[in-house]
């Protein structure tokens, strides 16, 4: 049993590369294929385990990077810090066991001409658990990993949470070809089979999803501050320095980003200059959207979105990031997160998700870790013509956490089939096409300032529509047919 569970651990490990900035994806379905054989069955208990060894690679190597956050930003010591990753870690990993119990129990229970549903519907079941559950944590969906391949043409229809499913069916069918032919048996049907995944895919891919509508020249900066210089009057200077500069080089109608908290003077304590940027904005009948800390009473902060000029309003962000930005349970927590050094920020949520809208734009916000869940982006996305997300990723460094954001972001792209600007402090700020491309970045710690002409485009996917519904749909279906034939059985 040991050698089963190490080699799951391997699995996970391989499976995590599948992700940015590695990209290697079909190492992912690999592991797939080898995982699928050696958990296929098993009694429910060890399917458990070996689901929660591999759950433990994926993460082990999927998200080490919030190490440089907890010590570098948290004042933790190494050993502190790597305690508490190694924690959340065996915490996430329960969800990997729970799959493969789920697995484990839809064989037994469905017919055989089925069997190839049971592990791609578990899998989707759990991420999507994963995404709502104790405030959710969509990260590392596997379907994300898709974006930008010969086979992400299903993401329109389907998102990342279907591209989950066909990820793991195709690893599923590998094994299957695999199996048969080193025992000299007929492997036609599996591999007729993923031929019908392979092949529409990549004809979905020519499908116009969505309609051109006007041109806009945008510009996207990154003001490159450390930490400590970001909270600093050196870091206010420059930023607002930035913000001038960046209105006078402006064209006529240009949209301006900069990125999440890129002011943290609230409203209040900055009016002269908010008033003058907004002035000179629209002077030039430009959009500058930038983020800023807004200060409320009791010494609670909002983490605001302010749009200037053509677009006046502001956007506060509704899904915060737990231990980041608030505390959950805090009054059991707090006491034992400040005997450990560990000060966090109570920051409140926005009370309403709402566009930016003006006669030629119609702007999807979102702020930071709200990229990752695909239903708040959704709300908006609908209505729009480009989707724009600001963050600041400096906390994680050169890790690979910025690559997997901005993943993220093209999948939400590729989702609604429009372009995406995503401006960051310290990187990575990029450019994304409606097809996910990403066709202009900077890189970590670049001061620059990217510009470009964009498309907008009007319209909406299946996916824009209707979400995750439909594989919810056949989830719901398929546990409800093996509900009947268990009763039947019963009886």
């Amino acid at each position: 049993m040991f050698k089963k569970q190490f080699l799951a651990l391997i699995c996970g490990l391989i499976f995590s590369f599948g992700f940015a900035p590695f990209d290697l994806w079909f190492l992912s379905i690999l592991s797939i294929a080898v995982l699928y054989k050696v958990v296929k069955d098993l009694p429910y208990k060890e399917a458990f385990w070996i689901g929660y060894c591999f759950g433990f690679g994926m993460w082990l190597t999927g998200i080490s990077w919030l190490y440089v956050s907890i010590h570098y930003h948290g004042n933790i010591s190494i050993i502190g810090s790597a305690v508490l990753i190694i924690i959340f870690i065996a915490v996430l990993s329960i969800y990997s066991g729970l799959l493969f119990l789920l697995n484990n129990f839809l064989e037994k229970t469905g017919p055989s001409k089925l069997t190839y549903l049971s592990l791609p519907i578990s899998w989707v079941s759990i991420e999507l658990i994963r995404s709502y559950l104790f405030t959710g944590f969509p990260w590392l969906i596997s379907g994300t990993m898709l974006a930008d391949t010969f086979i992400d043409g299903y993401t329109p229809i389907i998102g990342a949470q279907g591209n989950t499913f066909l990820l793991i069916l195709i690893g599923l069918l590998i094994y299957e070809i695999y199996e048969r032919i080193y025992q000299n048996r007929p492997a036609l049907f599996p591999f007729a089979l993923l031929l019908v995944v392979l092949i529409p895919s990549n004809l979905l891919k020519n499908i116009d999803w969505t309609v051109p509508d006007e041109k806009v020249r945008v510009s996207l900066y990154q003001p490159n501050l450390t930490l400590e210089d970001k909270w600093s009057q050196f870091g206010i200077i420059k930023t607002q320095g930035m913000i001038e500069r960046a209105i006078e080089n402006a064209e006529e109608g240009e949209l301006i980003i900069f990125p999440e908290t890129a002011l943290i003077l609230s409203e209040n304590d900055n009016k002269s200059f908010m008033e003058m940027v907004n002035f000179k904005s629209k002077e030039k009948n430009l959009t500058l959207l930038a983020g800023i800390v807004e200060r409320e009473t009791n010494y609670k902060i909002r983490n605001r979105l302010q749009s200037f000029g053509e677009i006046e309003g502001f956007y506060d962000k509704v899904k915060l990031v737990p231990f980041g930005e608030f505390i959950p349970l805090e009054r059991y927590l707090g006491k034992l997160l400040d005997i450990i050094g560990l000060n966090l920020t109570n920051t409140l949520p926005g009370e309403e998700i709402n566009l930016f809208s003006s006669s030629k734009l119609r702007i999807s916000p979102s702020i930071c870790y709200e990229i990752a869940f695909d239903n708040i982006v959704r709300k908006t996305a609908f209505d729009s013509n480009i989707l724009i997300t600001v963050s600041n990723d400096t906390w994680f460094g050169r890790s690979i956490g910025p690559d997997q954001h901005l993943e993220i972001a093209q999948n939400r792209a590729l989702e609604h089939k429009k372009p995406l600007l995503r401006s960051t402090n310290s990187g990575i700020s990029a450019i994304v096409s409606k097809d996910g491309q990403v066709i202009e970045k900077q890189g970590y710690f670049e001061e620059k300032n990217i510009k470009n002409n964009i498309v907008l485009y009007s319209g909406n996917t299946i996916y824009s529509s209707y979400g995750n519904f439909p594989i919810i749909i056949l989830i719901v279906f398929y546990m409800g047919f093996l509900s009947i034939k268990s009763l039947l059985r019963i009886k």
